[in-house]
């Protein structure tokens, strides 16, 4: 199980990857050649641009924690960006971040307020995915700041569960002590 979430995280990544680039070749695939919008940038209202600034700056966020960038994240986080801002996936800058065992960025999101009880379209959470990981520092920090130790993915699966499956008895220990009536 542990051999596909790795697979599945990569193919994830890939189409996190192919869906940016597809919104420019959109049309491509339709077979038509793609147009220029008749769009004078003056004329955008001040509004759409900041719409679009902000987007960007999420869109920054969501990559730089996926990639461990800590002073970049720290930076964006700074420009009042969303921490909990979501992909098409339902992926948000902690899940990458958790997911790739960056323990540093998901200390600093979660300091900024972000979710640790998110969770993607699967039902994963980062601590699902810290544990699943064997990432026992991420998986405290996770812990400490009230995530949820019995929830489920969409397969009835607990953290506690992909730590066991990928034979990281360090993080089951830390998930069981912090486990209420052990």
């Amino acid at each position: 199980m542990n051999y596909l979430l790795r697979k599945s995280s990569l193919l994830l990544v890939i189409s996190l990857i192919l869906c940016i680039h597809s919104n420019v070749n959109a049309d491509v695939y339709a077979g038509e050649v793609p147009k220029k919008l008749p769009i004078n940038p003056s004329s955008l209202s001040k509004q759409t641009k900041q719409e679009a600034a902000k987007q960007n700056l999420d869109l920054q966020l969501l990559i730089a924690s996926q990639n461990g960038k800590t002073a970049e994240v720290r930076s964006l986080i700074s420009q009042a960006t969303d921490v909990n801002v979501r992909d098409e996936y339902g992926w948000t800058p902690i899940l990458w971040a958790a997911m790739n065992g960056h323990s540093d960025v998901v200390r600093l999101l979660l300091a900024s307020g972000a979710n640790p009880n998110t969770r993607n379209k699967y039902g994963w959470t980062p601590l699902m995915w810290a544990a699943g990981q064997g990432y026992g520092e991420i998986v405290r920090s996770l812990i400490a700041s009230g995530a949820r130790l019995n929830a489920q993915d969409r397969n009835g699966w607990t953290a506690i569960m992909w730590a066991w499956d990928g034979k990281h008895e360090e993080t089951v220990a830390i998930l069981r002590s912090a486990t209420p009536n052990n």
